[in-house]
């Protein structure tokens, strides 16, 4: 047994919260390792940075979002807040705490406004980290350009799975009875968070010119733009379901069991815990080829589209298919998720 006072510390900034089960999982798998002890930070927007090493002094500070430090409603607070977030980086620096990044999205797939603000941001955190963690190597190129460093500062290490977080226990029959669908049809699903990024609305119109009968597809997730939501809803048609609320977790089982094919029709992705939760539950996935996406689901990149004009085609293809070879498919997908654990991320550490 390792004493606390003798092991590698590392405090991890933003504190997610409960619904995130990304950063628990994480900070578990670090915790794995006897000689590193991992932990979450100060949870304050503001001043949090400071407060963290201030308080706990740890080895390393990792970060995963970083725009909860600096980006506010209106723009004067945003500039006032830049300047406490890089004064926060040169007193961790100062104080000798090693900074660490993950870099989730280069930049953010639905930021409109203050762009130069979150690269000017981006480009001073990079600058200063000992390295920075991205989730595929096709990513790094984009990303070394973007940050304006070079491409020796990073690593790659793939997401861990969420098998453990996520119930799995209900047949197809439960879940569609639950969800009240047909119990023969062709199921669709959509799940996640409904932005304009993530080409719903272009998926809820390609679906209505296919000619597919006893096809359905199911959206499901919170609307966060209500415009963009009414636009949906003045498409929808009886084959087209949209569910415009948070799943809650032991809820998800039940969407993700009703459905044949899980269709993540994104404009613009990286890296998708959408991907990964569609894994989880052994199910077949139209998705981008881009990012870490062509990487994790390189065992069934025919069903992966280059350009939206591709969707259709997708989404016919695996309609038409059987339902042996859609249980081959997803049956391949979970088991890729066993070559990437949390626990990998440790190795990063010194």
């Amino acid at each position: 047994m390792v004493s606390i006072a003798t092991k590698t510390t590392i405090a991890c900034l933003p504190v997610a919260g409960p619904q995130n089960p990304y950063q628990r999982l994480m900070i578990e798998g670090l915790n794995h390792e006897e000689r590193l002890h991992a932990f979450s930070g100060i949870h304050d927007k503001f001043w949090g940075i400071g407060r963290t090493v201030l308080k706990h002094r740890p080895d390393y500070l990792h970060f995963d979002w970083i725009i909860s430090y600096y980006f506010r409603r209106f723009s004067i607070l945003t500039y006032l807040s830049v300047f406490t977030f890089c004064a926060q980086i040169f007193l961790t620096r100062l104080l000798g705490v090693k900074i660490v990044w993950t870099l989730h999205n280069i930049v953010p797939h639905d930021m409109t406004h203050q762009l130069a603000v979150h690269r000017f941001c981006q480009r001073f955190l990079a600058r200063r980290c000992e390295w920075i963690r991205v989730f595929a190597t096709s990513t790094i190129a984009e990303a070394a350009e973007e940050l304006r460093i070079s491409d020796t500062r990073f690593r790659v290490v793939p997401e861990g799975d969420y098998t453990a977080v996520y119930p799995d226990t209900i047949t197809q029959e439960q879940a569609r009875t639950y969800l009240n669908l047909p119990a023969q049809a062709r199921i669709m699903l959509y799940l996640g968070l409904i932005k304009p990024y993530k080409g719903v609305l272009e998926l809820v119109r390609h679906m209505k010119k296919l000619d597919t009968p006893n096809t359905f597809l199911l959206i499901a997730g919170k609307g966060m733009d209500s415009t963009y939501v009414e636009e949906i809803r003045n498409e929808l048609i009886p084959s087209i379901m949209l569910v415009d609320r948070f799943i809650e977790t032991d809820e998800l089982q039940y969407f993700f069991q009703a459905a044949d094919v899980v269709v993540l029709p994104f404009k613009k992705i990286e890296n998708s815990g959408s991907v990964i939760m569609a894994m989880g539950f052994a199910k077949p996935i139209i998705a981008p080829a881009a990012g870490a996406v062509t990487e994790r689901l390189a065992g069934q990149s025919q069903w992966l589209f280059s350009s939206a004009d591709e969707l259709p085609e997708k989404i016919t293809g695996l309609i038409n298919a059987t339902d042996q070879e859609l249980k081959t498919i997803g049956k391949r997908n979970f088991g890729v998720l066993s070559n990437h654990r949390w626990e990998h991320f440790a190795l990063l550490f010194s």
